[in-house]
């Protein structure tokens, strides 16, 4: 009786990883045709290129020069900001109401 028991978790193990596997192939077909169709790149690339990118700025000792704002890096290197940088919370500017909202290159 062991034995059938066995048998049966590992099919139906085998059912669901089958299961997986085609809701992941779905996923990846319908993820590329909408971004053939509307050119918007699906989440998951999006998230990998950020991994990607932001695990090559470690490599290079990025995080340790951002964290140490004013310090130079211990390879001679300049930090990336100075002692005398200021943060501006706001900047004041005027509000024209009849101002054209959209850039002049997407202006119907």
């Amino acid at each position: 009786m062991n034995w059938i028991v066995r048998i049966f978790m590992g099919l139906l193990g085998l059912l669901i990883l089958a299961a997986l596997l085609f809701g992941l192939l779905c996923y990846i077909v319908y993820a590329t045709v909408r971004w053939l169709l509307t050119g918007r790149k699906p989440q998951v690339v999006m998230v990998w290129q950020q991994f990607n990118a932001m695990r090559q700025n470690f490599r290079q000792g990025g995080f340790r020069a951002s964290t140490r704002q004013g310090f130079e890096h211990p390879r001679g290197h300049a930090a990336p900001f100075a002692r005398d940088d200021q943060v501006v919370d706001v900047e004041v500017r005027e509000v024209v109401e009849d101002a054209p909202r959209l850039p002049a290159d997407r202006r119907p």
